[in-house]
């Protein structure tokens, strides 16, 4: 098993882990949610039954499902809407959409009876003025809402200026807690910190670091524990830590479950492959063991059957396994096989002719020949790319 293999290789390697308010303005304000066609009044509720004031508010004004409803009414009890509604007006403010605010809702209940001026506000003026606004804020909440109700000053901010130093731009840090928003609310001293110490030790230099931050973050916030047997795994395979290949495999590795590893390693023996082939296409392009079987099995037939290409060579090229077999392979394939029946290239289809840059591709094998084989451009989908005038 690829696992084994990899603790064999490692044994040696082993290292600790230590509001308008005028009529006028509200007349010039857009439609606010709470005035939308799903919110109806509520004065049929019995304002002394909390379950049902709360479920009717979360139905009506926040638009969530009976079943959803009824979920979050075990979370929170209303007993006037007064507040919910000052916590709609605020999101809707900052250009939350009726989705938005329902999936928020939804997984986060409890903030409509946080305070919108001492608890909500502050967070979403700090995310806004690190450059995280209107749709691209609102997604990141939908997915965690929780960020609105961590300390500002004890967690959130501290958090901020420690992946800033290390990752220089308010951009950069917005990319890796998109990847990861756990970055913001982790204890990062004694979390991540250490990691990025034993990362050094090892002699991985801080470009790797940042592109596994702004790639590849998770490891970097699990347990201890974990991100040891990851690290370990990974300077078993010998792959160099001053490339940042390292940072992928290191990233890879960790989102692998360690049956996921086992089906796909079956896999790649089952097409012909040995383990240490699967090693070293791993070692090259770690993201050959993310491609579906299904995937890799038909790419790799069609290498093999078509191409004439053996594992040993596709290990050596592992890319061309992560490629589209529909609007990649087939359409180069294709084109080369007509240039070849012309003359005009010369030699078989190399891995290099599949993973070239497609302007490039096309340059130098459709738009150069489709003058002599006009039936180039339609192998290439010339309809789409622009080719056909």
């Amino acid at each position: 098993m690829l696992l084994r293999l990899v603790r064999t290789k490692l044994a040696c390697h082993v290292t600790t882990i230590r509001i308008p308010t005028t009529a006028a303005a509200a007349a010039a304000s857009p439609p606010s949610l709470l005035h939308l066609p799903f919110h109806r009044p509520i004065s049929s509720i019995n304002p002394n039954d909390s379950s049902s004031l709360t479920v009717h508010f979360l139905q009506k004004s926040c638009g969530l499902s009976s079943e959803a409803a009824l979920s979050a009414a075990n979370k929170i009890h209303l007993k006037t809407t007064k507040n919910p509604r000052s916590v709609l007006t605020l999101l809707e403010r900052f250009g939350f959409s009726k989705p938005d605010i329902t999936r928020i809702v939804s997984r986060r209940p409890q903030l409509l009876v946080a305070s919108p001026d001492r608890t909500l506000q502050p967070k979403l003026d700090f995310y806004e003025g690190i450059g995280l606004s209107g749709a691209n804020l609102a997604r990141l909440l939908s997915r965690v809402p929780g960020l609105l109700l961590w300390s500002l000053e004890k967690r959130l901010l501290p958090n901020f200026s420690l992946l800033k130093a290390i990752l220089h731009t308010n951009e950069n840090v917005i990319l890796a807690c998109k990847k990861c928003p756990r970055l913001l609310t982790s204890d990062l001293s004694n979390v991540l910190l250490p990691k990025l110490e034993s990362l050094r030790d090892y002699g991985v230099p801080a470009s790797v670091i940042f592109t596994l931050l702004i790639t590849h973050p998770k490891p970097l916030i699990e347990t201890a524990d974990q991100f040891e047997k990851t690290f370990n795994a990974i300077k078993g395979m010998g792959i160099s830590p001053s490339t940042s290949m390292f940072a992928h495999a290191l990233g890879v590795f960790a989102q692998l479950h360690k049956t996921t590893i086992e089906r796909k390693l079956e896999n790649y023996l089952s097409l012909g492959w040995t383990q240490e082939q699967v090693l070293e296409a791993f070692a090259k392009h770690p993201y050959c063991m993310t491609a579906s079987d299904e995937k890799v099995r038909r790419n790799m037939e069609f290498f093999v059957e078509k191409l004439k290409w053996e594992p040993a060579y596709v290990s050596a090229n592992p890319v061309v396994l992560s490629l589209s077999f529909e609007k990649r392979i087939v359409p180069r394939c294709s084109v080369l096989e007509m240039l070849a029946s012309k003359d005009l290239v010369k030699g078989d289809v190399k891995a290099r002719h599949l993973m070239m840059g497609e302007k490039n591709f096309i340059k130098n094998y459709v738009i150069k020949y489709k003058g002599e084989v006009p039936e180039v451009v339609d192998a290439m989908g010339g309809n789409k790319l622009g080719l056909v005038v």
